[in-house]
């Protein structure tokens, strides 16, 4: 794969659920309860974890599937989640505090790579207009467009290639261990934002760190002083395990 440079900036490649936006903790409670309700079937928090945190529906699927050898997940079954998606995204999602100041270092080219589907996050950018002023439409990666999801490397190097950099060039901004994986795989420095709901706890900030990112962040004031020492070229590494 041959990437060509087309500008001095460094590139931000952003993942949208947990990170953009604070509904990871919205999708997968639709899974696990529409497990629930339509197979009878109750997961464990390490299953949730294992099985679907951090993945992409198809992935899930096949997760799911995988786990439980009888189980069959047929159209029907993803229309019910796909509803209580769009339930969620009307009424519920809403953007991570302080996300549009870092979109607006001028510093950076910005762009998506997300786990949703090409239909899944147009509905997302519909309510999430607002981006609009910091990315085009062809600045969204969506996971129908690579054959692996992360923690494959697909998304972030098809990314880097489209928009014309090198993955060294690349810093990701995710909050899930399977962004870590896919930036790392990919060749890209990653910065851990656990300020959505549920993740800022010593035992996830540790395994963040263990995935081998250059900062743990809480905040994205915090976000935005660490991809600045990235583009400065700086050494980083300020992760809190306490």
């Amino acid at each position: 794969m041959i990437y060509e440079m087309t500008n001095m900036k460094k590139l931000i490649i952003w993942d949208f659920d947990g990170t953009i936006a604070d509904s990871e903790k919205l999708w997968i409670p639709v899974w696990v309860e529409t497990l629930k309700k339509e197979k009878n079937i109750s997961l464990t928090e390490e299953e949730t974890f294992n099985l679907m945190v951090g993945i992409a529906d198809r992935e899930k699927k096949i997760n799911l599937e995988k786990y439980f050898p009888n189980l069959i997940l047929d159209d029907a079954f993803l229309k019910k989640v796909e509803d209580g998606y769009i339930w969620n995204e009307i009424h519920r999602m809403r953007p991570i505090l302080g996300v549009e100041s870092v979109m607006q270092d001028n510093r950076f080219a910005h762009c998506i790579a997300t786990g949703a589907d090409k239909k899944q996050h147009a509905r997302k950018m519909a309510k999430f207009n607002w981006i609009e002023k910091y990315m085009t439409p062809n600045d969204y990666f969506t996971v129908d467009m690579v054959d692996q999801g992360k923690p494959a490397p697909d998304i972030f190097l098809l990314a880097a290639k489209t928009k014309g950099y090198k993955p060294e060039d690349c810093i990701v901004i995710g909050d899930s261990l399977n962004d870590f994986k896919a930036a790392d795989a990919a060749g890209m420095k990653s910065v851990a934002f656990v300020g959505a709901e549920g993740n800022d706890t010593p035992e996830y900030r540790q395994k963040c760190v263990d995935a081998g990112v250059i900062a743990v962040c809480a905040t994205m004031e915090e976000v935005k002083q660490a991809v600045n020492r990235f583009a400065d070229g700086i050494s980083l590494f300020n992760a809190k395990t306490s």
